[in-house]
């Protein structure tokens, strides 16, 4: 027997036909169960009755011969002819045996006249009979054969009654073989429809969470792409700043050289000689004056230079009053002239003491904003805040001066300063963001993380000149 197959080959409504497959196989056998049960035992009793009526009507033929044989031997001329005493004889014979018909018939097949029928004989001749025979004898010769018909009826009639009964017995019990294993197929087939279903939903899940676990990890794998490759040009930016930080230094150190060799340098050759010529001089008091004022003037441009020269090698002023007190003197310096008001706010709160990398960053960028401000803006008031939150430090110098086009300013390399400002920002890891507008101001933003201070107390590698 071929497996049930399922009705549609995929989907989530998918069902076997189990109550089909098992219902073609089982109604043939329910049947013939049905039929067995009903003609069995119907059949059997008439076979049995039927065979008991050959015995009774053989019986019954013998008997009538015996006493055929006792008239014919008591009137032996009359018995061929039928006489009524004889008939009457063998029909209380007959009927006393329930027997339908006698017949006596000679060796030669003639019957005589002594047929007849018991009751009605038109009833007798249409109804089927059960014919048994037995040798009438006279004189040790058979002269004749007793025929003698048995009614089937009653026993046809005990046979359809068992009929009837014991078909509707088979029909029960066939419908109870056919609906008890269907009821069964029904309800296991219902089962197995709902674990299919469940199946067909939970791979249809499993499709979507592994095209959903597929972008996932396309997105993922994308996300990670641009984080590596935002991670290495970062990398190549530090690189490329570390390598300009560093060829920065060594071109303000080459200039400061030069102006130190040129200025500082000229300026003592010129202190010398006046020395030399007032040592020498015998001239007048107010001559020696006058080289005395003049070599003071020029000791004072030296100095000047000198201090200068030093202050952009690293502003020592932050060793000397600490970051706040160093800003307020930048501000104090250009509030000197009157056209420029600035207000500073620093709060650094309570989270220790700032690497020396991290305060020159700071100072640098407030002195270049001021600078800026006071040579370009046109302003009239400025604003420094350095706050500490939760982040880091936070640094913004704002104006109301003329503002300008940031980026386009960048572009077109007018601004090396917002260049150089926005690199030392990078440098140690903060971000610097310069908001501008012609006729609105401009905004200098720098978020700044604290640095960790070496266990010597030296981060001098990180500062910038």
């Amino acid at each position: 027997m071929s497996a049930p197959e399922l009705n549609a080959t995929s989907g989530p409504n998918a069902r076997l036909d189990l109550r089909r497959t098992l219902g073609a196989r089982l109604l043939p056998l329910a049947v013939l169960l049905a039929l067995v049960i009903a003609t069995v035992a119907p059949l059997a009793y008439l076979a049995l009755t039927l065979d008991g009526l050959r015995v009774t009507a053989e019986a019954r033929a013998h008997e009538v011969a015996r006493e055929l044989r006792r008239e014919v031997e008591e009137r032996p001329i009359l018995w061929r002819y039928g006489s009524a005493k004889l008939l009457t004889h063998l029909a209380d014979v007959a009927t006393a045996a329930g027997l339908l018909r006698i017949a006596v018939v000679d060796r030669d097949g003639h019957p005589l006249d002594l047929e007849f029928d018991v009751g009605d004989s038109t009833r007798a001749l249409e109804v089927p009979a059960l014919w048994e025979s037995a040798p009438l004898v006279l004189h040790g010769e058979a002269v004749a054969d007793v025929w003698v018909a048995a009614d089937p009826r009653p026993a046809i009639r005990g046979a359809l009654g068992l009929l009837l009964g014991f078909g509707i017995l088979g029909l029960g019990l066939g419908a109870l073989v056919y609906w008890l294993p269907m009821r069964a197929i029904g309800r296991a087939e219902a089962r197995i429809g709902g674990l299919i279903d469940r199946l067909a939903r939970a791979r249809a899940a499993l499709e979507d969470l592994n095209a959903n676990l597929e972008n996932q990890v396309a997105e993922r794998s994308s996300e990670l792409r641009a984080a590596y490759e935002a991670l290495r040009r970062k990398e190549e930016h530090l690189r490329a700043l570390s390598g300009r930080a560093v060829a920065l230094q060594e071109a303000e150190r080459r200039v400061i050289a030069r102006e130190l060799h040129d200025s500082a340098g000229q300026a003592l050759t010129a202190i010398r000689i006046h020395l030399q010529l007032i040592a020498q001089s015998s001239a007048a008091p107010d001559v020696v004056v006058r080289l005395a004022e003049k070599t003071q003037t020029i000791t004072d441009a030296t100095l000047e230079e000198i201090r200068r020269a030093v202050t952009m090698l690293g502003p020592a002023i932050l060793d000397d009053v600490g970051l706040e007190a160093a800003i307020e003197r930048l501000c104090d310096d250009l509030r000197e002239d009157g056209r420029l008001e600035i207000h500073a706010d620093v709060d650094l709160g309570d989270g220790g003491p700032l690497t020396p990398a991290l305060e020159s960053t700071i100072y640098r960028l407030v002195q270049e904003s001021l600078t800026n401000i006071a040579r370009h803006a046109e302003a009239s008031e400025a604003t420094v805040e350095l706050e500490e939150g939760d982040a880091g430090l936070r640094l913004t110098i704002t104006d109301d001066g003329r503002g300008f086009a940031v980026d386009e300013a960048i572009a077109a390399s007018r601004s090396h300063g917002l260049v150089g400002m926005r690199e030392r920002v990078e440098l140690i890891g903060g971000d610097l963001e310069i908001v501008s507008t012609p006729g609105e101001g401009t905004c200098v933003c720098a978020h700044l993380p604290r640095l960790a201070v070496a266990a010597d107390g030296d981060d001098s590698a990180l500062v910038v000149a």
